[in-house]
């Protein structure tokens, strides 16, 4: 077997990383001198759906003591370009494909992409993410909190729970605990000191959940979460002022605009939950519950002119998987929804509110049909990005987004396939709700290595530098709960079996892999200090603020401020090439370079220590001393030494180091 040839779409092997039309752009391939002369070609495609590739010879651009660095050059046109290489090794008589998987074996090509004026913003290049969900994270302003009984919300009165409560098992949708936008500012120094370069709040719109994934009204922040003043003690009348009133609404979208420039204070982004796919049952063009008046909305009157920007069927208008909570709006008739919804994603990336970017909820569900789908995301993001060239666009999707990406709907997406779930499969075996477990995974590196190869290729260009990795989030269980290996949730398990023989070991590994792989890596608040949970709705405990001097939560918080800090310390880390060099059943270990340094990540989730032999040489690394630059736990060992291309050594069990090249 060859090893050693490499490309990718870093800035290692590709010039410009974002080209436009009329640039001239330069591919580079990586081949080992020892396997003897080699001649390569470089296959292209021009147009989005031909099959007749273009080749044309490579040209020896440079070399040194390992490698030979083969390059084209061409003019970028307005059209695609899908492209991959073929070696052919004369002394062994072995031609070789390569594309973005790797070596070509018993597969189809999975061709490199370039796509014409696509560019994602360099701020989101590998950005740290925190995640908010803002009524859990701090209370600072008990004014403006729900109150019991306020409003009936899924048949039931809604209901206001003390802080250090746990949710419901069944109702978690109906409780509130009062964290709003003043919580997030007067938090905003810890996330500053923490590391933290994004904030994605999740939906912060006027909304009757806690969720808010059901919005009452795009074009204002729930005062509930901001600044109410104007109220009332009639319970009939409460939630209707606090949500419809102008002094209501006006101030809490200061309060948000005050979020957004104190962050940006602090060099903190905030990226703002879209959910464009549904409204809720309580928005004014459906008005369930006549908060907007009598005769207003398509539940009052099926004939009101908004009745076109839904779905119909003999029940009546249809809601997202039968939900009558979550009307789904129609895309496929008309553009006032369109051009409605584009509006709103530019007013809060515009002057005065300036947010920096979207996540898009259920992306892929958007319409009934995907070539709408697509086109009206490829609107969406042309007006958002007229509005604010540096916002970030990246969509929840949890299959290929290759299709989506290549037409221009989104920058990138929360990068489930090429992070949370081969992680957590290959170091616990564990679905990432906790509903499954597939023992024959944990510690499978073949299987690991294969799944990311393929996500990569799904990812284009920058797509997967910014492109969210997360291993807990508001709708799966908390990772901390995952390292367990057990099958539950919180209404047949119970809260505290959560908690229950979580592997600290594997959680501090799972991270360091998180941040370490392609993409922008990203916290859930509390994962920086273990928090537990089932999937949702126990995912969304409250922060405990009060358990921050305790030790064991004081020692999780300086092991992930530790690792950000070796991270933010290291740019390859952020949008450098990787290659896996050596992987054994429950051992892996894979290098991260560019011009300016070299890392090496080693690690053994086996309960004994692993005896390592790894070829740095496939990370351009021949000799010297490689220093350790952070560990998950501690080891004997300060520095190693590579000799001819090879270090050796032993790591403990249960461990992950990165070594730095000196």
């Amino acid at each position: 077997m060859i090893l050693g040839i490499y490309s990718d779409q870093s800035e290692n092997f590709l010039n410009p990383t974002n080209p436009k039309i009329g640039d001239e752009v330069t591919i580079k391939i990586r081949v080992p001198k020892k396997y003897g002369k080699v001649s390569g070609n470089l296959y292209l495609l021009t147009q989005k759906n031909s099959n007749k590739y273009k080749h044309t010879p490579m040209h020896l651009e440079n070399e040194n003591e390992l490698f030979w660095y083969f390059s084209s050059n061409f003019l970028l046109t307005e059209r695609f370009i899908r492209y991959h290489f073929e070696l052919n090794f004369i002394n062994h008589n072995k031609k070789i494909k390569y594309d973005a998987r790797g070596i070509v074996e018993n597969r189809h090509i999975e061709d490199f992409v370039i796509i014409p004026e696509f560019e994602v913003p360099k701020w989101a290049i590998g950005a740290i993410y925190y995640q908010i969900f803002p009524d859990r994270f701090y209370n600072g302003d008990p004014s403006n909190d729900p109150v019991d009984g306020e409003y009936i919300y899924d048949g039931e009165p809604i209901k206001k729970k003390q802080w250090n409560e746990l949710p419901h098992p069944t109702k978690g949708h109906k409780e509130f605990y009062g964290g709003d936008l003043q919580g997030i500012i007067d938090k905003l120094d810890y996330l500053k000191d923490l590391g933290i370069e994004v904030i994605y709040l999740n939906p912060i719109f006027v909304s009757p959940s806690p969720h808010k994934y059901d919005t009452q009204d795009y074009d204002h922040i729930d005062p509930h979460l901001g600044i109410i003043i104007e109220d009332t003690n009639n319970m009939e009348e409460k939630y209707k002022i606090r949500t419809t009133s102008k002094k209501n609404l006006i101030e809490s979208d200061k309060l948000f605009k005050k979020l957004v420039d104190e962050a940006h204070k602090r060099n903190i982004k905030i990226v703002l939950d879209g959910v464009f796919n549904h409204c809720g049952s309580y928005h004014r063009w459906v008005n369930e519950y006549k908060i907007y008046g009598e005769d207003i909305g398509v539940a009052n009157n099926p004939n009101v002119p908004e009745s076109e920007y839904f779905y119909w069927n003999k029940d009546g208008y249809e809601g997202w998987w039968g939900y009558k909570s979550l009307p789904k709006l129609n895309y496929d008739k008309t553009m006032l929804v369109w051009k409605y919804i584009s509006e709103i994603g530019k007013k809060w990336v515009s002057h005065p509110y300036n947010a920096d970017g979207w996540r898009l909820d259920v992306a892929r569900d958007l319409g009934k049909r995907k070539s709408v789908n697509k086109t009206f995301w490829r609107y969406f993001r042309k007006i958002v990005k007229r509005a604010n060239k540096d916002a970030i666009i990246f969509a929840e999707d949890y299959e290929s987004p290759k299709e989506w990406i290549e037409n221009l709907s989104w920058d990138g997406v929360m990068n489930y396939i090429g992070s949370m779930d081969p992680i957590s499969y290959f170091l616990t075996g564990t679905e990432k709700h906790n509903d499954d477990f597939k023992p024959d995974l944990i510690g499978n590196s073949e299987w690991f290595i294969n799944h990311l190869r393929w996500a990569w290729s799904q990812l284009p260009l920058n797509s997967k530098y910014v492109s969210l990795n997360q291993l807990s989030n508001h709708d799966h269980s908390r990772w901390a709960t995952r390292t367990t290996k057990k099958i539950g949730r919180v209404y047949s398990a119970g809260h505290k079996e959560a908690e229950n023989n979580i592997d600290w070991e594997i959680f501090k590994i799972g991270y360091l892999m998180s941040f370490t792989l392609p993409g922008a890596p990203g916290l859930y608040y509390g994962d920086e200090i273990g928090l537990a949970g089932w999937t949702d709705p126990d995912n969304r405990r409250t922060f405990p603020w009060e358990k921050l001097n305790e030790t064991e939560y004081q020692n999780r918080l300086t092991f992930m401020k530790n690792m950000i800090q070796f991270y933010k310390e290291h740019f390859s880390l952020r949008n450098g090439s990787l290659e896996f060099l050596k992987w054994d059943k429950g051992f892996i270990s894979y290098g991260i370079w560019n011009n300016n340094e070299h890392i090496v990540v080693i690690i053994n989730i086996n309960d004994t220590p692993y005896k390592f032999e790894i070829p740095v040489w496939l990370s351009e690394i021949k000799n010297g001393k490689l220093k350790v630059v952070f560990n998950t736990k501690s080891v004997e060992f300060k520095e190693i030494e590579a000799y001819n291309g090879i270090i050796k050594g032993n790591i403990p069990e249960k461990t992950a180091i990165a070594f730095k090249k000196l």
